[in-house]
């Protein structure tokens, strides 16, 4: 990060929730689902660009013409593409029989 750039305004969660118009449950899970808030303790901050990431990430999937709907490519933030791919190669379990 430039250290020249401005930060963001950073919002807690309550804030957060309250300008996306949903529950502060609901604003912790979507932002730890797509790796797009930071926390501190137990306290969920969200900036600007974790908002709109949020908010891109919640559109609907556009129809086309003929009412089927269009393949849209969705990109992973980092955080989330490294969470997956840490799932993908940790050892599995094996069961018990």
């Amino acid at each position: 990060m430039d250290s020249k750039a401005p930060l963001d305004k950073i919002y807690t969660t309550d804030e957060a929730a309250a300008r996306l118009r949903i529950t502060r449950r609901a604003m912790i899970k979507l932002g730890r689902d797509l790796g797009s808030c930071s926390v501190i303790g137990r306290a969920y901050f969200f900036s600007e660009r974790d908002l709109l990431d949020i908010w891109q990430a919640q559109r609907a999937i556009p129809a086309t013409s003929q009412g089927s709907a269009a393949k849209v490519k969705v990109l992973l933030s980092d955080a989330r593409l490294q969470h997956s791919l840490q799932r993908l190669t940790q050892k599995k379990r094996s069961r018990k029989q």
